[in-house]
């Protein structure tokens, strides 16, 4: 299969499964296009150089006048829908002129590509729904989380229009269904490679507890730090990310004297070294003032194939994964709460911490492979393509057709 993922970004440093779900394609004999909105602020430094990509700001105004030229004399009805849409789209969020899709439209027919696929339902899915719709291919679009909760605008348009819905968690497929009542939503894990997150020494046996995420409010990354000055100097906090909280959290730990140290943003391979050195990870998740909130974060899984212990809030979709006997939980936004569930894994002796990160990483083996997980999407798609091109048949050609077959 011929495939294009439709993004607003690429390769963001923050959106490590994107890249995952693309070379676990590929590694499926599939073929890979990727167009983006614009390049990443933060670039993943393991992205495929190889992946050809296109961004749509990167053609000038004639070019994009020739191309919405050639797109209308091929699809005029098609671009006439399209103009009409826009004003309802528009009510929503902002909408790209037709001319910026023109040239994605004309490279779509250029490259032979079968199924566009956008990751997360903003802008990207806007993108995916038109081209489709201008070219007469079936879409799909994985939803995530703030295009879910924080910002759905056409939430229901583009999720019910796609011929398929991914989403990563019970969590969200329940929320989607509700939402949008008309989608075909299908559960599909954002998988890790158990292989890339495995142990390469023992586990540490220590009081060192690790965070990963962007500094901002749902992650609850204040809890973390209230927690920690509740548990002392005996334990050892670590958070990895940067964002717009950093100030105010370096503000809270030096007001509490709470052991915490903030590293900033990470690569991906020094990511795998935190957590090689860490002992819990820690994910205080809460639901945002504005709505905003997580799902299952992908790091979860891959400090579970690394055999860690989980400590998280009991909220979104981490109950869903952080189960027993590797995962504690503890109420969103109390930090006693979350003190006491990481107590209780710090009191694990080396024997019981090794037993139950055994068991965490089965779990991930079983039900979060980025191999496995990929494929079910991919069954799917080829389903769900297959019935798109029977329904676009008229019932005239698939007489003639039963004709020549006879």
């Amino acid at each position: 299969m011929r495939l294009l993922f439709v993004l607003d970004q690429w390769a963001e440093l923050s959106e490590t499964f994107v890249v995952n779900e693309l070379q676990a394609l590929r590694r499926m004999g599939h073929v890979v296009y990727v167009q983006a909105a614009r390049r990443a602020q933060h670039p993943n430094p393991e992205a495929p150089e190889d992946v050809e990509l296109f961004v749509l700001s990167q053609d000038g105004r004639r070019r994009q006048l020739l191309d919405v030229a050639w797109l209308a004399s091929r699809h005029p009805l098609a671009c006439l829908r399209d103009l009409g849409r826009r004003r309802r789209w528009r009510r929503e969020e902002w909408v790209r002129p037709l001319r910026a899709l023109a040239t994605a439209a004309r490279r779509l027919e250029r490259d032979g590509i079968e199924h566009l696929h956008a990751h997360f339902a903003a802008g990207a899915a806007l993108d995916a729904l038109r081209l489709a719709a201008l070219t007469g291919r079936p879409f799909s679009v994985t939803a995530h989380a703030y295009d879910i909760f924080m910002s759905p605008r056409n939430l229901r348009a583009k999720l019910e229009t796609a011929d398929a819905v991914f989403t990563g968690c019970d969590y969200n497929v329940e929320y989607l269904r509700t939402a949008a009542p008309g989608a075909r939503v299908h559960k599909v894990v954002m998988g890790v490679d158990a292989e890339a997150f495995a142990r390469q020494t023992a586990l540490p046996g220590g009081r060192t507890v690790l965070a990963v995420g962007r500094l901002i409010e749902k992650k609850g990354f204040d809890v973390l730090v209230d927690a920690a000055a509740l548990l002392g100097q005996g334990v050892r906090v670590r958070i990895v990310g940067d964002g717009p909280l950093r100030g105010e959290l370096v503000a809270r730990i030096e007001a509490s004297g709470a052991p915490v140290e903030l590293l900033g943003s990470l690569p991906p391979a020094q990511v795998c070294q935190a957590l090689e050195e860490a002992d819990v990870l820690a994910m205080p998740c809460v639901v945002a003032r504005d709505g905003d909130r997580d799902s299952m974060p992908v790091v979860v899984k891959e400090a579970m194939a690394m055999q860690l212990l989980v400590v998280a809030s009991d909220e979104v979709g981490l109950p869903e994964c952080v189960l027993a006997p590797w995962g504690f939980l503890a109420a969103p936004r109390d930090a006693r709460a979350l003190a006491q569930a990481l107590r209780r894994a710090l009191a694990l002796g080396p024997q019981e911490r090794s037993r139950a990160g055994e068991q965490a990483r089965a779990w991930v083996k079983r039900h979060a492979d980025v191999e496995s997980q990929t494929a079910r999407m991919s069954a799917v798609i080829d389903r769900t393509d297959a019935s798109a091109r029977d329904l676009r048949c008229s019932p005239r050609n698939a007489i003639k057709r039963a004709r020549r077959e006879n």
